[in-house]
Parts: structure tokens; C-alpha cells; sequence
């Protein structure tokens, strides 16, 4: 009886101690402040490349009148556009715009490499741009994917969606992300003026998932529209909330300046931090 009782009393601790060890196993691993507070900047630089893909697509798709072929025109200071066919009837396009070895942009950002595009008639509703990234590169950061990008505009508004799908971004440290999401743009200002891009303004609803290589995620929702013009590399304005294994960080872009600074709210810490 002694020994069945020694050896009961040895099992229970043997049960108790593989219950705490799944305990501790389920338990989530909590990010530090410095962590956290970096996942959060690549999750919003990741913003911006969207942006950045925008302004592209959309610079592109205006050359598919089949009259530029080779020759950056006035929408774009850096890289050749090339349009194929070349012709006023024949869709859908290839538009290539070759940013070669490495050029200053009209957002100030060096760009080398491609990006090629399937343009349809964008100005249609319903028309689909895809883009696909050729070795491309911005400020040193590279990126892999394709976006898909449509035209869901109205007789009063410009309206227009773009699609990310496990886009992935390696920065000049060579750590790397992927992110998809997808986001809205509903033209505010220059809708009337479709032949100048430079004055286009969009309010920008949607989200953003991006996974980690350690296996953290963080998903992005916009609770305010992000205020995003064509003159202006920057989300100026607008509120986010990023959510970290379940802890909230609150986003505020500003009061509509445009410059490269955001504000977070981590744990009832406010952090300024540059994008």
C-alpha cells in the first residue's frame, strides 16, 4: 500500500508538472516596448509602399493613350515609360516603366528596376491594372509581389482598389516582411481634372496583415480615412489602430502637414516615430 501510494503521489506530480509546462507552452510571448514599437513602423512603412505602388499604377495607366513609348513625359521625372502595342485601340496594355541602375523620382525616392503592368481601359469602371515588381527597388528597400489594382469609380467620384498579396519587403538591413491588405481610394480632389495627376487627392480606407519572420503578425485597420495626395509621398493625415497580439496601438498621421511623421500610443506611451 505504501509503495501504490508512493507511486500515486509520484504521478500526480508527474501530471501537475506536464500541466504547467502546456501552461507555459499556450502562454503568448509578449513583444518588448522597442519591439513593438519597431513591428508597428515597418507595418506603417508598408503603408507607404502601397501608396508608392498607387501613384504608379496609376501613372502608367495614363499613358495607355499609345503616344508615349520611351520617353518619360511630364508626369514622371525618373524612369522610360514603354507602352506596347502603341496604338490608340489595342487593350490590354504592357506598360514598363524602367527605372534602370537607380533615379530621384517626383515623390524623392530613388528608384531602380521595374515595374510592369497589364493595363485595361482604366478609365472604364470595372478595368483592372495588375503590377508586378521586376528587381525593383526604393531607397534601398526591395520588393516582390504583384498588386492588382481597379477602377470602382462612379459618375461623381474616382474610386479605386488595390490588392496586395504576400508582398514581400526587404529593407537596407536585410530583414524582410510580407504583408497583404487591401485598400479603397475615394478621390476627394482634381477629379474633374483626370489629365493632371499632381493634384489628385484620395481618402484611403481598408487594412494591412503583415507576418514576421519570428511568426508575429500585426493587422492594421484604418478608422479615419488616411488623407493621401498624389503631390505628396506621405499619408498627411488620418487614425489607425494596429493590434500586436492583442494589444492596441493607436496611429495618428497628423493635421494634414505632409512630412514622414506619425505618432503611436503603445500602453498609454505616446512615441513619435519617422516613416
Amino acid at each position: 500500500m505504501v509503495k501504490q501510494s508512493l507511486f500515486s503521489t509520484l504521478g500526480l506530480f508527474g501530471l501537475l508538472f506536464l500541466a504547467l509546462n502546456a501552461c507555459k507552452k499556450d502562454e503568448p510571448v509578449v513583444a518588448s516596448e522597442a519591439d513593438s514599437v519597431k513591428m508597428a513602423t515597418l507595418t506603417l512603412k508598408s503603408q507607404q509602399f502601397i501608396g508608392t505602388s498607387f501613384g504608379i499604377a496609376t501613372r502608367g495607366a495614363a499613358e495607355v493613350d499609345g503616344l508615349v513609348s520611351g520617353t518619360p513625359d511630364v508626369r514622371t521625372s525618373c524612369g522610360t515609360i514603354t507602352v506596347t502595342p502603341a496604338d490608340l485601340k489595342t487593350f490590354p496594355k504592357t506598360v514598363v516603366v524602367d527605372f534602370g541602375t537607380g533615379c530621384t523620382d517626383v515623390d524623392g525616392k530613388t528608384k531602380s528596376g521595374k515595374v510592369t503592368m497589364t493595363v485595361g481601359k482604366i478609365w472604364e469602371p470595372n478595368s483592372l491594372v495588375t503590377l508586378q515588381y521586376d528587381n525593383y527597388s526604393e531607397d534601398g528597400v526591395k520588393l516582390e509581389g504583384k498588386f492588382s489594382f481597379s477602377n470602382n469609380s462612379t459618375l461623381i467620384a474616382g474610386v479605386y482598389q488595390i490588392k496586395a498579396d504576400k508582398v514581400k519587403i526587404t529593407d537596407t538591413n536585410n530583414e524582410s516582411w510580407t504583408w497583404s491588405g487591401v485598400h479603397d481610394f475615394k478621390q476627394t480632389r482634381g477629379f474633374a481634372s483626370w489629365w493632371d495627376w499632381t493634384d489628385d487627392v484620395y481618402d484611403v480606407i481598408g487594412n494591412i496583415n503583415v507576418l514576421f519572420p519570428n511568426g508575429e503578425t500585426v493587422t492594421w485597420n484604418i478608422d479615419s480615412p488616411l488623407v493621401k495626395a498624389n503631390n505628396c509621398y506621405w499619408v498627411s493625415k488620418g487614425l489607425g489602430v494596429l493590434k500586436l497580439n492583442g494589444t492596441d496601438i493607436q496611429v495618428d498621421y497628423g493635421d494634414g502637414t505632409c512630412d514622414n511623421n506619425a505618432v503611436i500610443t503603445l500602453n498609454g506611451k505616446t512615441i513619435n516615430i519617422k516613416l
